[in-house]
């Protein structure tokens, strides 16, 4: 795709807000659009965007006070797509990950406002993406050991068929873990195994203050599960990025 300027103005956004569009087709030509080529200043503007929101009693309510025109509705939808289509590789840019809820961030950049704040809002599935929202919301989180994570863990990275049953993948480059259904985690949503556990961009080589981390706290920077795993050397490559495909909400608008 080529852009005559570096703005979110300058995409062809101009049929994206369209009711009749559903979120398949409408990830489908955002992807085609290769959009993650234009990641480094794309996803910027995109938060600055989201943090110019005035936020109301309910996260309905506040997408259609602040979703009144063809950009606006545009740039919603986008920022709900699968981060993957936005992002080629996270782990290169674990500042807008998987983990980082970026309307969110806009409003903490621009107003200081906490992740914590939006804990029990009404109406988060609007204003989180549907991947994240489905990580934190509606789960209960059992309180495990340090230890205990760290055996869930190596479970969960044993590879258990093949030429290399019995290794283990490496915790930084792995984003769901495996084989761990008959575990205290083993009925959370894999993302959520995959932050407690502290795998892929949760690993402390690859985590970022923007991220939420903590599902009980979404402020809250947890202590590496291993104190020095910070320092760790990557000793494989990365696993390609992947993500639960989960339904989005519809557009809240009627036109």
């Amino acid at each position: 795709m080529q852009l005559q300027k570096l703005e979110l103005a300058a995409l062809p956004y101009h049929n994206w807000a369209s009711k009749d569009l559903s979120d398949k087709q409408f990830e489908t030509i955002v992807e085609d659009l290769n959009l993650s080529n234009h990641s480094s200043w794309l996803l910027p503007q995109l938060v600055a965007h989201l943090g110019t929101w005035r936020m109301q009693a309910s996260g309905k309510t506040s997408v259609l006070e602040n979703c009144t025109n063809t950009f606006q509705r545009a740039m919603y939808r986008l920022s709900r797509v699968r981060r993957s289509i936005l992002v080629k590789t996270q782990t290169k840019q674990p500042q807008y990950g998987q983990f980082v809820p970026l309307l969110l961030l806009g409003q903490l950049n621009s107003r200081g406002t906490p992740y914590s704040h939006w804990q029990g809002y009404s109406g988060l599935e609007w204003i989180l993406e549907p991947a994240l929202y489905t990580a934190l919301v509606g789960q209960t989180v059992p309180k495990i050991s340090t230890n205990r994570l760290l055996e869930i863990r190596q479970q969960g990275l044993t590879i258990r068929t093949g030429a290399r049953a019995g290794q283990t993948k490496q915790a930084s480059g792995t984003w769901k873990l495996t084989g761990i259904s008959d575990t205290e985690l083993g009925g959370l949503d894999p993302l959520l195994q995959t932050m407690m556990c502290q795998c892929w961009l949760a690993h402390p080589q690859h985590r970022n203050k923007n991220m939420i981390l903590d599902p009980n706290d979404w402020d809250l920077m947890p202590q590496p599960l291993i104190s020095n795993d910070v320092m760790l050397a990557q000793e494989t490559q990365p696993e390609p990025d992947k993500k639960p495909v989960k339904p989005t909400a519809t557009v809240p608008w009627d036109d």
